[in-house]
């Protein structure tokens, strides 16, 4: 008697683990392919540096998450010919703005397609801004947090957070 339950749960069970290991094949693939799609975008954007690129995960009842870390201007050293702060802060503040702009639009169009991502859940791309020149640029920001629910991508509700 207990042998025949513990088949039958056997049997049950068998086609549930095939279609968790068939979701979580497709989590990796839409995950793998999303962080390469943040690292294209940033990189195709002139003067910011992609300092750590770009890590995708999957969180049970959140989503996917992609963090990236990237220097908005180089570090000064004696080689180089220094600008002056205001031009900096100046720079920095387009690039900044610059980053904005791509991941907002990129996420608009792409969250959307993401088959992984069911409809209540969420994508977020953190963006850690490390700050090369404190002295001439005091308030950047260190992080760049831009999340949405995939059914609110599509009427482009995307919060971005700055910390």
């Amino acid at each position: 008697m207990i042998l025949r339950i513990a088949l039958c749960l056997l049997f049950v069970s068998i086609p549930a683990l095939s279609q968790t290991t068939t979701r979580l094949d497709k989590v990796k693939k839409d995950a793998v392919q999303f962080q390469g799609e943040v690292n294209d975008l940033i990189a195709s954007a002139s003067g910011i540096l992609i300092l750590q690129s770009a890590k995708a995960t999957y969180l049970d009842m959140y989503g996917v998450v992609v963090t990236v870390e990237v220097a908005l201007e180089r570090p000064r050293n004696p080689f180089s010919a220094s600008r002056p702060p205001e031009e900096l802060r100046t720079v920095v503040g387009e690039r900044r703005q610059q980053i904005q702009t791509m991941l907002t639009a990129f996420l608009k169009q792409r969250v959307p397609r993401l088959d992984s991502v069911g409809a209540t859940q969420s994508v977020a791309v953190i963006v850690h801004l490390m700050n090369t020149n404190p002295a001439d640029v005091p308030n950047l920001p260190s992080q760049l947090i831009f999340s949405v629910r995939k059914q609110d991508a599509v009427s482009s509700q995307i919060q971005v957070r700055e910390f």
